[in-house]
């Protein structure tokens, strides 16, 4: 049945921009959906819960999944619709609630700052609690959860009443009530995943991968001292790698990185509040290099930038590349420094890395 349904623009937008994402990994793409609904479960779900979902939204799950399959991922299966009501009560509802309209003064009433359910001290807790339950009911007529943010925050679909087919950002947890998300599923649906497009794409231009071999390694906590060998020139060089998984004492033993070892890095240095970066332009003639000149792996680094990005998605980022390394790092968080091609930049700083694989 769900493939002799015409396909909508959205559902064939949808599917190339899916193709262009999980393109951009080779063969290991984290966003991975469910299987598609028949348009039959999808017409059992509507006349339990006494709704008609939005058609782009149900365009979605008959044609391209059911939700995502991994926490976090947008949207949640519909298995999932209720997770909102159900994590504020603190127990299972039915589905009757989506059919009684969605009222945005009622959500804002309950979820705000100015909400308080303690008035009357001297009422029986249970009828205060059941009152408060029933507030929350009330406060999200109406809706299905399509995303759980984690700590009582979701994105909701209204499917009844005069907002149906729109979505709102619902804070349940800290006060702040509900803000305009998307006039409708489809808007959002494209948004989300032209971001997830972006955000890939950038990681692969601003990563200048390669390959070299630990010659040394320096322990501390969950950051180490890499000393390295790069393969294609033998150009030696240290940096910092954070480990956030294997906690090791100065002077310590871990398993994870060992001299020689085979890794594939990227370098970058980041401008933070505990560890500045200071950029100097220079001489379009002074040579480049990479060079050790404190503790730790502080370096001085000159080199030249060669290209701009195309993909930017924020954060003050540009590529420099170095002779003799031959590889560009990834210069991040550098503010109101207008960045052109030819310019030679000085940097004096933090040297860190990102390991994307370790062999031996």
């Amino acid at each position: 049945m769900k493939d002799t349904v015409s396909k909508s623009a959205f559902i064939t937008k949808v599917e190339e921009m899916l193709d262009q994402y999980h393109s951009l990994y080779d063969g290991n793409c984290p966003y991975v959906l469910n299987e598609r609904l028949t348009l039959e479960q999808i017409e059992q779900f509507e006349a339990s819960a006494h709704i008609v979902l939005p058609q782009d939204y149900k365009d979605f799950l008959l044609h391209i999944g059911n939700g995502g399959k991994h926490a976090k991922q947008f949207p949640l299966s519909l298995s999932h619709a209720k997770e909102s009501l159900e994590e504020s009560l603190r127990q299972t509802v039915g589905l009757e609630y989506m059919s009684l309209p969605f009222s945005l003064e009622k959500c804002n009433s309950c979820f705000d700052d100015d909400f308080d359910d303690s008035e009357d001290d001297t009422e029986d807790d249970t009828i205060i609690d059941e009152a408060y339950d029933h507030m929350i009911i009330e406060a999200l007529h109406g809706t299905i959860t399509l995303h759980n943010d984690g700590c009582g925050y979701f994105i909701v679909m209204i499917v009844s009443g005069e907002l149906s087919g729109k979505l709102y950002y619902i804070d349940t947890a800290s006060g702040q009530g509900t803000r305009f998300v998307s006039d409708s599923f489809a808007e959002y649906y494209l948004k989300w995943l032209n971001q997830q497009v972006a955000r890939r794409s950038a990681y692969l231009e601003h990563n200048d991968k390669f390959d070299c071999v630990i010659t040394d390694v320096k322990l501390g906590g969950n950051v180490r001292d890499l000393h390295v060998r790069k393969l294609n020139n033998d150009f030696l060089f240290q940096f910092e790698y954070f480990c956030p998984g294997d906690f090791i004492h100065a002077g310590g033993y871990s398993e994870h990185t060992k001299v020689n070892d085979h890794i594939v890095v990227s370098l970058y240095m980041e401008h933070l509040s505990y560890s500045v970066l200071v950029v100097t332009q220079v001489d379009k003639r002074t040579e480049p290099s990479v060079t050790h000149v404190g503790e730790r792996s502080l370096h001085e680094v000159i080199g030249r930038v060669n290209r701009l990005f195309t993909h930017d998605i924020g954060g003050n980022c540009f590529p420099l590349y170095v002779e003799g390394l031959d590889q560009e790092i990834l210069i991040k968080g550098v503010k109101d420094l207008v960045v052109s091609v030819g310019d030679v930049y000085k940097i004096r700083g933090r040297l860190s890395g990102e390991v994307y694989r370790i062999s031996r």
